[in-house]
């Protein structure tokens, strides 16, 4: 699927991703992690646009890394990807 880019749209983070908790400890994420756009913001340089992405580290949700994702380290969507949901019927 397609990334429609909405923020509190939840994303599965497709690349290896580092970085500190509020509390300045470090995590290193795999591939595969879910997450959620916290925000989308375009920028007028070569960052282009960039999606702020809110990452838990651990299985309360209650400790998270963020990590920003643009298209300056190339196409967005080999970095998230929008996951997808079940409908029920």
């Amino acid at each position: 699927m397609r990334l429609q880019g909405s923020i509190g749209q939840q994303v599965t983070v497709l690349i290896e991703t580092k970085g500190a908790d509020h509390e300045d400890i470090e995590h290193t994420v795999p591939a595969g992690a879910a997450g959620i756009i916290d925000s989308i913001d375009r920028y007028d340089n070569d960052q282009g646009i960039v999606f702020t992405v809110v990452i838990p580290v651990d299985a309360s949700n209650e400790r998270c890394i963020v990590n920003a994702f643009d298209e300056l380290d190339g196409d967005i969507n080999t970095m998230i990807a929008a996951q997808t949901t079940k409908e029920s019927s």
